[in-house]
C-alpha cells in the first residue's frame, strides 16, 4: 500500500483517535487502522494488508520516475553511476521524512499538535518504510549496490520478498500508543 497506510496505521496508536478501546494488537486491528477503513473480511485480508502496508509506494514510484530519467539510453549500466548512487541515498533519507510529514498533515488536519519531538513521532512506520524502500530499490535495475560483489538480482527478490513480510508481520510487536 503506501506511506498514507503508514501514517493511519500511526495515528490509529494515538489514544485521541478511533478507536478509542486502545491500541492496535492484531492483524486485522493494525489492517483496520492502515486502511482507515471498516475491518476486513477475513484473516487472510488482514494478514495481506499488514504486509503490503509497509511498502511506500509513493516513494518508489517517484524513485523509479527518476531513474528513468536518470537511465542509460542504451540499456543498464554494468556499475553504478554518481546519480544513481545520489538518487538512492536521497530518497533513503526522503523516505522518514516523508511518512513523518504525511502523519503531520493527518494531524494538523483534525487541528491536533505538530509531532515535534521525537518521542510523539511515529518511529516505527518511519521505520519500517525506509527498510521497505531500500529492500525494493535494491531490487530495481541500475541502483547502486549493482557491482558489490555479494549482489545479485536474485538475493535482491528474496529480500524484497521477505521484508514485506517480516515487517508486516513483525508489526505487532511495535505498537505501543503515540503521544499526542
Amino acid at each position: 500500500m503506501s506511506i498514507n497506510s503508514m501514517a493511519n496505521a500511526a495515528i490509529g496508536r494515538r489514544p485521541d483517535y478511533e478507536p478509542l478501546q486502545g491500541v492496535p494488537k492484531s492483524l486485522r486491528e493494525i489492517s483496520k487502522a492502515a486502511s482507515g477503513a471498516s475491518a476486513p473480511e477475513n484473516q487472510v485480508t488482514s494478514a495481506l494488508n499488514v504486509i503490503v502496508a509497509y511498502i511506500p509506494t509513493e516513494i518508489l514510484t517517484l524513485y523509479v520516475a527518476v531513474l528513468a530519467v536518470l537511465g542509460n539510453a542504451k540499456g543498464l549500466t554494468v556499475r553504478p553511476t554518481m546519480g544513481t548512487v545520489i538518487t538512492f541515498w536521497s530518497f533513503f533519507l526522503a523516505t522518514p521524512a516523508t511518512v513523518w510529514i504525511l502523519y503531520a498533515v493527518k494531524l494538523k488536519t483534525d487541528n491536533k499538535s505538530l509531532p515535534l519531538t521525537p518521542v510523539k513521532w511515529p518511529i516505527w512506520e518511519m521505520v519500517a518504510g525506509t527498510v521497505g524502500y531500500a529492500a525494493w530499490a535494491m531490487a530495481l535495475p541500475d541502483n547502486p549496490f549493482i557491482d558489490a560483489a555479494w549482489y545479485s538480482s536474485g538475493l535482491a527478490g528474496v529480500i524484497v520478498l521477505v521484508s514485506s513480510t517480516f515487517l508486516g508481520l513483525i508489526a505487532p510487536l511495535f505498537q505501543q500508543p503515540l503521544t499526542p
